[in-house]
């Protein structure tokens, strides 16, 4: 039985993802699997994270054009999987206009 209130698209676009880390913060460039309004999944590359984990992710929107833009959002690791895991985002969101530590 799906649970899910907001749809969700099959949509793989760059996502830079950055977990804090003892003092600092751990950067990871994955790409998404589906997204929606709610949240996303996102594929690892063998990488783990805990069920629980806060994190900032970062994704890429390109255009038709070529040009593009990242939007930032909050969120938290909500599911685990082998390929990957599923984040709820906070709601809250920011467009940027480059994710920093990464030249796309």
């Amino acid at each position: 039985m799906e649970r899910r209130v907001v749809g969700r698209y099959n949509l793989q676009v760059p996502a830079l993802v950055e977990t804090p880390a003892g003092d600092g913060v751990q950067t990871f460039a994955w790409k998404t699997r589906d997204v929606s309004s709610s949240g996303a999944f996102l594929l690892t590359k063998g990488e783990k994270l805990n069920a629980g984990t806060d994190l900032k992710v970062n994704l890429f929107l390109n255009s038709f054009s070529g040009a593009g833009s990242w939007v930032s959002m909050n969120g938290k690791v909500v599911r685990i999987e082998d390929e990957g895991v599923g984040v709820c985002f906070d709601g809250r969101y920011q467009f940027i206009s480059k994710a920093p530590g990464l030249d796309m």
